[in-house]
């Protein structure tokens, strides 16, 4: 990784949300080139940075890359998994860029299993927006049947209508 862009990179756990977002613009501006110091980035021991490189790689990503994310998943801060549940299953943020991996079987573990409920929402909205696909029925279902939260069960209600809608139904 070349100096500048490891200097960028390091921003990304700056004390100031300015600066921060001053790297992940710089980052973001450089496109591809600057893939494989922010994939760098998701292993750095701040947690600030996990989180913007994988932000950042919402917008910019290959294959590997997205693959990378998958750990974080499992991240001991709420920020870095909520950021690594929407950088993996969001492709209409990357051009050209599709996940290698099911992400569907990730996605329906977190939401069952994730400790915070922000990252349990995105984790709906992502399977609910972003693939339709018959196994997360029985999961958004459970959402409806156990979850207390107002805004998890109304995320879980659209994904079901939409997953209805492309004909899916439960058996």
């Amino acid at each position: 990784m070349t100096t500048d862009l490891s200097r960028l990179v390091q921003g990304l756990g700056a004390a100031s949300g300015d600066e921060r977002f001053a790297s992940y613009q710089a980052l973001i501006a450089m496109g591809k080139t600057a893939v494989p110091a922010i994939r760098e980035g998701l292993r750095d021991p701040h947690w600030q940075v996990r989180r913007w490189a994988a932000m950042c790689l919402d917008q910019v990503a290959d294959e590997e890359a997205l693959v990378d994310l998958v750990p974080l998943l499992t991240d001991p801060h709420p920020k870095v998994r909520l950021w690594a549940v929407h950088s993996i299953a969001c492709e209409h943020c990357k051009e050209g860029v599709s996940c290698p991996i099911d992400v569907v079987p990730l996605l329906l573990a977190t939401i069952q299993r994730d400790p915070s409920i922000r990252v349990r929402r995105m984790a709906v909205i992502m399977v609910g927006s972003e693939f339709v696909d018959a196994r997360a029925l029985p999961v958004l279902q459970e959402v409806l049947n156990a979850e207390s939260d107002v805004k998890i069960r109304e995320h879980a209600e659209a994904a079901l209508a939409r997953l209805r809608s492309a004909g899916l139904w439960l058996a």
